[in-house]
Order: structure tokens, then sequence, then C-alpha cells
């Protein structure tokens, strides 16, 4: 089992569970994120970062999306179940957003999903992803809305 970089996991109680919990996540989400993707036009060629990539479905839809001429890094703290993917055009790394270095300028799309309100320091996060964004790329950062549920 890889351990996580830099901190510990949140629901280190529920590693056990961890592939289920992300199934289930993406069966509810997947499809509302796919429509985000698609509505920024993710395209052949593209370089995306997948942030907190948890159990990997997004980053290998967008494998599919930007094929051989483009690429995939997903990161996350913890890679068991991300590990289990492989694609030629995917990069699996174990990585803290707060402070394990990025490239600048070398992302078309930086997504995340359920990420931010893990974080003790969200804002620094944000910056750092948006430098690592090439000009004009697109950062989309899903989160929940508490305060409507």
């Amino acid at each position: 089992m890889t351990e996580p970089a830099g901190g510990s996991y949140a629901f280190e109680n529920v590693r056990a569970g961890q592939r289920e919990r992300l199934r289930t996540l993406e069966k509810l989400l997947d499809p509302g994120t796919i429509r985000h993707l698609q509505g920024r036009g993710v395209a052949d060629g593209w370089r995306c970062l997948e942030v907190g990539a948890g159990g990997g479905s997004i980053a290998a839809w967008l494998c599919e999306r930007v094929g051989s001429g483009g690429s995939v890094l997903a990161t996350d703290l913890d890679t068991t179940v991300l590990g289990e993917l492989s694609r030629s055009n995917l990069e699996i790394r174990v990585h803290d957003v707060l402070s394990d270095p990025l490239p600048a300028d070398a992302f078309d799309l930086v997504h995340m999903r359920l990420l931010l309100g893990w974080l003790d320091r969200p804002q620094r996060a944000l910056r750092r992803l948006t430098s690592a964004l090439r000009p004009g790329g697109w950062l989309i950062a899903e989160e929940m809305d508490f305060v409507s549920a």
C-alpha cells in the first residue's frame, strides 16, 4: 500500500473500504463531472492534471478524450486504488498539492473534485494549481454545496 506523502489520509479508519467508497462517489458524481469537462472542450492533444484522483475514473475518461497526443497526470496522497489504472498516456504520482512541486504553465486543464474542503490551506492549493495552467487553460474545482443540502 502506498503511504500518503506529506500528511495523513483524512479517513484512515475507513482505508479498507476505500475502493468501494470511491466507486460509489464515481457512480454518483462522474456524469456531472464529465458534462463539465465536455463543456470546456477537452480534446485530443490536451495535457491534463487530475488532482486528488481517487479511484481514477475521471483520469481514465480524460486519457480516452486526450488520445495518444495528449497526457494525463493523476495525483493523490494515496494512489492505492489509482495504481490499478494503466494507460499509455497516464502518469500516476503520489503528490501533496500544498507542498510538492508542479511544472509552471504546463496544463490545458486542472481538475479536482471534493478536494479543497479537506485542505487546511485551500487558497494556497488554488494559487499553486493556477500557476500550473498554461495561458488560456481551465481550472475546474468541484466541491459540495453543504448550504443547499
